[in-house]
């Protein structure tokens, strides 16, 4: 061996797998577990505060720490496939496709929610001195980065699109994907909050995975889906929590303006990629 190449642990035997539906199995229900059974059980054990208080960051930090280290085991033990294989960010690093992600949202997303305000459909009031609300929107950021953006992404978008797209063709990925994603999401919501809420939730759902699923196709890379969740999050949670901005008008007012990165955000991808994505390609998931 030459003295320069670096050691690496090795990827246990990879040519024995554990069937796909079960791969896919156990991610799920592990995601399943943490948000559902473990999650509730630690955030009722503190007292609960601001958007932006110490249990949203206990209970941020405890979702990222378990959620990628599950991805990491599937990822080595159960796909036997390198790590490094879910992200593909590009020759350019992750810099890149999260802001394209990022963009994709935010470009019709505040385009349309500068719009209502302009035409009297909202009234956005900040609730909090300039820099005080200035801070508290970047620490709410790096909250959904850390409870949904990063481990939302990386058990979907990431393990299971990548073991899909193995198997199938993109487009069809992005389908089963979609419907685990609604699926997962909305069972959480009803479990929680009745059924009062399907409704509104499996239509959110669906159409998330499918636009995110579609990103990733777009862009090639998880990041973009990253980016363009984190800035939907921030977004509803900032101007929807009630703790930083007083929006009149009503839900109705925001649908439109939070509509619009679900229908021209992929667009607006294509436009800033300007790769020719394949959708009717398996993509291999070398070893």
């Amino acid at each position: 061996m030459d003295d320069h190449t670096p050691l690496r642990a090795p990827v246990p035997d990879a040519g024995r797998r554990p069937p796909l539906a079960l791969r896919i199995l156990v991610v799920v229900l592990g995601a399943t577990a943490l948000w559902w059974l473990l999650l509730p059980w630690v955030s009722g054990l503190l007292p609960q505060g601001s958007q932006v208080g110490p249990s949203r960051w206990a209970t941020a930090v405890m979702v990222t720490a378990l959620a990628v280290p599950l991805v990491w085991a599937a990822r080595r033990y159960l796909d036997r496939r390198p790590w490094r294989g879910l992200w593909t960010a590009g020759p350019g690093g992750p810099a890149r496709p999260l802001l394209v992600g990022a963009l994709a949202w935010a470009l019709p997303g505040f385009a349309g929610i500068a719009g209502a305000w302009a035409l009297g459909w909202m009234e956005i009031v900040p609730l909090l001195p300039a820099g005080e609300l200035v801070v508290s929107v970047l620490m709410l950021a790096c909250l959904v980065f850390l409870f949904e953006a990063l481990p939302e992404e990386l058990v979907f978008r990431g393990h299971l699109f990548r073991n899909l797209n193995a198997s199938m063709s993109a487009l069809t990925a992005v389908l089963v994907q979609a419907a685990l994603f609604c699926l997962w999401g909305t069972a959480l919501w009803v479990i929680t909050h009745g059924w009062e809420v399907l409704g509104e939730r499996a239509p959110l759902f669906a159409g998330m995975g499918i636009v995110l699923g579609c990103l990733r196709v777009v862009t090639g890379s998880l990041w973009a889906c990253v980016g363009f969740h984190l800035v939907f999050q921030t977004a509803a949670q900032a101007l929807m929590g009630g703790q930083l901005f007083a929006v009149g008008g009503g839900a109705d007012a925001a649908l439109l303006p939070f509509a619009l990165p679900f229908v021209f955000g992929v667009l607006v991808a294509v436009l800033l990629t300007r790769e020719e994505a394949s959708w009717r390609a398996r993509v291999p998931d070398p070893r």
